[in-house]
């Protein structure tokens, strides 16, 4: 190599070197600077997420096996980790604890709930021991669309509407919360009581009766918009003190045998 060579290679490399331009290695030293964080999301069990599984047409009378542990096809939900709810399923019966701030309305939907999507028409009912006390408390079943949409029928003390001591069935549509039967108009202080949806079509009726009566009373009925599949559950609320509700004798069955 000759001494022109030489000089002519050094002033090339002193060019590059003092250029300003990064080296690939650190253009991109964080792997994620430019990248918007991801928000951690929770599994949805709305029907009207993407990618929800149809939920099982109801064509016989089912009896929920509440013998050990959650039943098949069920799923547990608490949307309140923080301050966990207690779930025992043992011997027939689903034991509930409900820690105090628990609830479905407004901006609190940390309601817990044992849940199914289920498919079409159908009659849901259970039996419900619960004595509540404090404004509010509740305790049973649920039909679910979205967080915006549902139908809720309790053994309960309060809420809105009024009333002490009774039977509550309430509807969310969108924006509007409405109390469609309240405790002050089906009055009962019975620690174990029997309430059942029944949906057919575009209908939901709400029923309730006392442990050894033979009759179901109807607390109301309303229409909605709901898609063929939508989720139904055993909830619990709770804005007192903790309080526990027992599911028995849970049963799923068709409208026509």
């Amino acid at each position: 190599m000759t001494k022109n060579s030489v000089f002519f290679l050094t002033v090339c490399l002193i060019s590059i070197s003092c250029s300003g331009e990064p080296s690939p290695k650190t253009a991109n030293s964080a792997p994620n600077a430019n990248k918007s964080p991801v928000a951690a999301t929770s599994p949805s069990i709305s029907p009207t997420a993407p990618g929800v599984k149809i939920g099982e047409k109801v064509e016989n009378l089912t009896e929920i096996d509440l013998s050990n542990g959650i039943p098949e096809g069920w799923q547990k939900l608490d949307p309140d980790p923080e301050t966990p709810s207690g779930f025992e399923i043992a011997g027939g019966v689903f034991k509930l604890t409900i820690p105090t701030g628990k609830d479905l309305y407004g901006d609190n939907r940390t309601a817990p709930r044992l849940v199914k999507n289920v498919t079409g028409d159908f009659e849901f009912e259970a039996r419900v021991k619960f004595s509540p006390k404090f404004d509010y408390q509740g305790a049973g079943l649920l039909i679910f669309r979205n967080d915006n949409n549902y139908v809720r029928l309790e053994r309960g003390f309060g809420g809105v509407g009024g009333g002490e001591s009774g039977i509550r069935f309430d509807r969310a549509e969108d924006e509007n919360y409405d109390p469609l039967g309240t405790p002050e108009k089906f009055t009962t202080s019975a620690p174990v009581v029997n309430l059942k949806f029944r949906r057919e079509g575009k209908i939901v009726t709400a029923m309730w009766r006392e442990v050894g009566k033979e009759n179901w009373l109807e607390v109301g009925r309303v229409s909605n918009t709901y898609p063929e599949t939508v989720t139904i559950g055993l909830m619990g609320t709770n804005t007192g003190d903790r309080i526990i509700a027992e599911f028995s004798d849970v049963r799923l069955r068709p409208l026509k045998p």
